[in-house]
């Protein structure tokens, strides 16, 4: 049975989960905090109510339960992690980037039933990785070989489920028992633009696997700390764009090549410090 979420609207995840026993209990007079138990997977027949009254928190293991047995999607389930997290987290930079995350969680749903398949395309990174596959030459569409192809390797089924989301984009076609890449204009739409700070994320995460699972025959990395002003961080992000489009202009698709992913990270680390020098300069030019 499917609810209508308002989970969107909430910043406190046991208001949450008040609102949404309500719901399923207008909806399905047989819901009962004993049903949802048994469908999430607790032993405790009264552990939704001991969370809804501030008795209990959740683990990270009870999060995913916990979607389960109140029938979130996956896209609903995500912003009912960050919501937990920012709700029970005690540390204050941390908690502030769960926050960020749910303001843009919030904002990326209003623009998600415009093009829901690219909503989907940056929320999982192995989507991009086998679109880069097909580029390469079309490959057999066999969802298992794929999945062990990808590092990490990823399920059969997941693999399926890229293939098919692919093919709904267009990004790909399927010619009998061959996938072959689809020459296509980049999409350049609010959804795309807000999906992608998704992906960066998990290009992040694996990048940060990477270091322990591949050795420097497959990677490479290099960090810099420096100082800059204001005036030149326009200069430095140019540059950024100019290596990544000189590096996108040699690659190749030969069949043998293998799929890398280059990552660059430039962010601030402190805040613009004032000093007397400056307030002065300030006050002689309001003067």
């Amino acid at each position: 049975m499917t609810i209508a979420s308002n989970i969107y609207n909430f910043s406190d995840y046991r208001d949450f989960l008040k609102d949404r026993y309500r719901q399923l209990k207008e909806a399905d007079p047989v819901f009962s905090f004993r049903n949802f138990s048994k469908a999430a997977g607790f032993g405790s027949p009264n552990y939704l109510k001991l969370v809804m009254d501030g008795k209990r928190n959740l683990s990270a293991d009870a999060i995913g339960k916990f979607a389960k047995g109140l029938r979130l999607d996956n896209h609903e389930t995500e912003f009912f992690r960050y919501m937990v997290d920012h709700n029970q987290c005690e540390h204050l930079p941390r908690k502030k980037v769960y926050e960020a995350k749910l303001m843009y969680l919030r904002e990326l749903f209003k623009v998600k039933t415009l093009i829901p398949e690219l909503y989907d395309y940056y929320h999982q990174w192995y989507h991009s990785a086998i679109r880069e596959m097909v580029k390469k030459g079309r490959i057999k569409n066999e969802a298992a070989t794929i999945a062990q192809s990808l590092v990490p390797a990823i399920s059969e089924e997941e693999a399926k489920g890229s293939i098919s989301l692919l093919l709904k984009l267009k990004f790909i076609s399927c010619t009998g028992e061959w996938l072959e890449a689809v020459e296509t204009a980049e999409i350049d739409t609010q959804t795309a633009a807000m999906g992608q700070k998704i992906h960066y994320e998990q290009m992040a995460e694996l990048a940060a696997q990477s270091l322990y699972t591949q050795g420097p025959e497959t990677q490479d990395f290099e960090s810099m700390t420096l100082t800059l002003p204001m005036d030149k961080v326009a200069e430095v992000r140019r540059q950024i764009q100019e290596l990544l489009l000189g590096v996108a202009s040699n690659q190749t698709h030969n069949p043998t090549d293998s799929v890398y992913q280059l990552n660059i990270q430039f962010f601030a680390m402190t805040r613009p410090v004032e000093t007397g020098t400056t307030k002065q300069k300030e006050g002689e030019e309001a003067a």
